[in-house]
């Protein structure tokens, strides 16, 4: 019976999400690893324009007065329009029309967060693992903290259980019609290839995070040519209300490296969508539903996925506590560990040597604790990775904070490099 995968976010009653720039780009200015991750950078966040009022943009035509509610009518005739340019994009029709809703702040996260319980234990899982890791200080609660960045960096959310489609907003304004478009591309694609997927949860390997990679990118790549589409003035407004969402924003205690995780398969899956279709056309893409990514080193290195490199088998590594879960850490956790105290480019490096690995979160009775068995794609990439959790356990412990994990470090001849961290 397959192990389950390390869970990121809550997973009971998958939604497929469009997540506000504006949080990224927050969480972009105060740490490394998103600036080498997500998918705007710095040069994007410079042209982008500050939002003239905290009322959101203005009209189309002058920027200067709000737009007013929907009416369904309006509602309708967008939909329509948006979703022809969806399907020009996407080289495919959809079969039925869509139906989308509009709601209002706090309507909005209501019907976002209705089934947020459901996932609690498997963030709980996570919780135990990132504060091992030193991703999470030891006071932090995950659980209240996800709540609070998802319901303030969430704009629009695709539900393939009930075909539901909600936007954030009540008016159609260029920002929150880019948003129907990624929405609507996540209903074609549902479609057609079907984006409920619960088996991928208790896959044996880092499916769920390639074909959420897939399936984000894909939208993400629709969305900006939807935006691209648009006048300079209503790409200005949409920035500006991009924008004008995060600016009231108050993140508190939600620890960056969420930011991180959630934001990763837009970035990273645009990327690996642009590169499929640039070698092989939108059969390509529509091949990829069919087989999707099994690892994150695919989806950061597409020649990977096209060559079909799965990862390396490495044992389960024993450990001295009670086990919380088990699975696959991948690529893209491990560079985010590394990246932390290490430069990012040394991060991205080590990691990028990645071949296969098994991680156990566990607990040394309340302290929260991870054992890490890794190995690079040949010796020497797992003598990197050794070397660079080296100095990652040194540079922590040089801080000086008190808050950084106790770590033992051990391999043997070409076997794994194993890493033991606690949480002090």
């Amino acid at each position: 019976m397959p192990e389950p995968e390390l869970e990121w976010a809550p997973r009971r009653r998958r939604r497929w999400v469009s997540v506000a720039g504006a949080v990224v780009i927050v969480a972009l200015l105060a740490a490394s690893v998103a600036a080498a991750w997500t998918s705007v950078d710095e040069a994007d966040t410079d042209a982008l324009p500050a939002p003239s009022s905290a009322d959101g943009p203005g009209d189309e035509d002058s920027g200067s007065e709000p737009a007013g509610p929907a009416t369904e009518a309006e509602l309708r005739s967008a939909v329509d329009e948006i979703s022809a340019i969806v399907e020009s994009e996407r080289g495919l029709a959809f079969t039925e029309p869509v139906h989308v809703e509009l709601a209002g702040e706090g309507e909005f996260q209501r019907r976002l967060l209705e089934d947020f319980d459901e996932g609690v234990e498997e963030l709980r899982e996570t919780e135990v693992l990132l504060k091992a890791f030193g991703l999470v200080e030891p006071d932090v609660d995950l659980v209240e903290a996800m709540r609070t960045l998802l319901g303030a960096g969430v704009v629009g959310f695709y539900d393939p259980e009930t075909d539901e489609l909600v936007v954030r907003g009540t008016a159609l304004t260029p920002y929150v019609r880019t948003t129907i478009a990624h929405e609507l591309t996540h209903a074609l694609d549902d479609q057609r290839f079907d984006l409920d997927r619960p088996e991928y949860d208790d896959a044996d390997d880092e499916i769920d995070f390639g074909f959420s990679a897939l399936v984000e990118g894909n939208a993400r790549r629709v969305e900006d040519a939807y935006l691209a589409g648009l006048s300079d003035q209503e790409q200005l407004d949409a920035a500006a209300e991009e924008l004008s969402l995060g600016s009231g924003i108050d993140l508190g205690d939600v620890p960056l490296v969420l930011v991180d995780l959630i934001s990763a398969p837009y970035g990273l899956g645009h990327d690996f969508v642009d590169e499929l279709i640039d070698d092989g056309g939108q059969e390509a893409l529509d091949a990829a539903f069919g087989a999707p990514p099994r690892t994150s080193e695919q989806v950061i290195d597409p020649a990977t996925y096209k060559a079909g490199e799965g990862g390396i088998a490495v044992p389960v590594p024993a450990v001295a506590g009670q086990v919380v879960d088990e699975g696959v850490a991948g690529q893209f956790l491990i560079q985010v560990v590394l990246a932390g105290p290490l430069d990012a480019d040394r991060a991205r490096e080590a990691a990028g040597g990645w071949g296969g690995d098994r991680v156990v979160a566990w607990r040394d009775g309340e302290r929260p604790c991870a054992t890490l068995a890794a190995v690079g794609d040949d010796p020497s990439e797992t003598a990197e990775l050794r070397g660079a959790f080296e100095d990652w356990a040194d540079e922590r412990g040089a801080t000086g904070t008190g808050t950084g994990p106790d770590v033992t470090i051990a391999s043997t001849g070409d076997g794994p490099v194993t890493v033991q961290a606690c949480a002090s």
